[in-house]
């Protein structure tokens, strides 16, 4: 009786795969389109792993970096404070806030209260939960920023200061003159030099 030989398929080799790593152009060998392009992806990509890390941080809290955002500015902006004040300096639209505001509510986060002379408006408060999340989180996100920045000098600092504030004022000038943008720019001249020293007492 014969039996049916089985059919052997043959052996493929199997080839180490090289990978290849591929490094960014230096700025000096761009032309002036790529220069720019890479700047951007640069600024973009930057600001999406700052957030990243920040989020990581404050997760260790129970908070996102845009609640802790809100919370340093219900802790240290002069009261009452009100979604509209948030929404200037974080660049966002009232709406915007109000829904981050909305969920920080149903943590016990903050809370509103209609207690300002026009009753429509509403000024926020932290609650003593929202306390207890906002005190250990705030030395772990100077930590967090301290390593970050730990790679410039206060010189090069210095100059990355300016030259941000270059491009974020070239790009206001794009933006519609809503009463928003011009909010923003109020903010940006009043209400950031009183809450930067109150924020550089706090750290230290």
């Amino acid at each position: 009786m014969r039996t049916a030989s089985k059919k052997v398929a043959p052996r493929r080799s199997v080839r180490a795969t090289k990978v290849v790593e591929s490094k960014s152009p230096r700025p000096e060998e761009l032309d002036d389109r790529s220069l720019t392009i890479q700047a951007l992806l640069l600024l973009h990509r930057t600001r999406d792993m700052l957030f990243n890390s920040e989020d990581r941080v404050f997760s260790e809290f129970g908070l996102t970096a845009e609640q802790y955002t809100v919370l340093v500015a219900i802790k240290y902006f002069d009261d009452p404070v009100r979604p509209t004040d948030i929404g200037r300096w974080v660049g966002h639209k009232v709406n915007t806030v109000s829904m981050i505001v909305d969920r920080m509510v149903n943590a016990g986060l903050v809370r509103r209260l209609r207690d300002l002379p026009d009753r429509r408006e509403v000024r926020l408060v932290i609650t003593s939960k929202g306390e207890q999340a906002f005190k250990p989180a705030t030395p772990a996100a100077w930590s967090l920023i301290d390593e970050i920045m730990s790679s410039l000098s206060d010189e090069e600092k210095r100059t990355l200061i300016k030259l941000l504030e270059r491009v974020r004022d070239k790009a206001l000038q794009h933006m519609s003159p809503d009463a928003e943008a011009r909010g923003s720019m109020s903010y940006e001249a009043t209400d950031l030099p009183r809450l930067m020293k109150r924020l550089v007492k706090y750290v230290k």
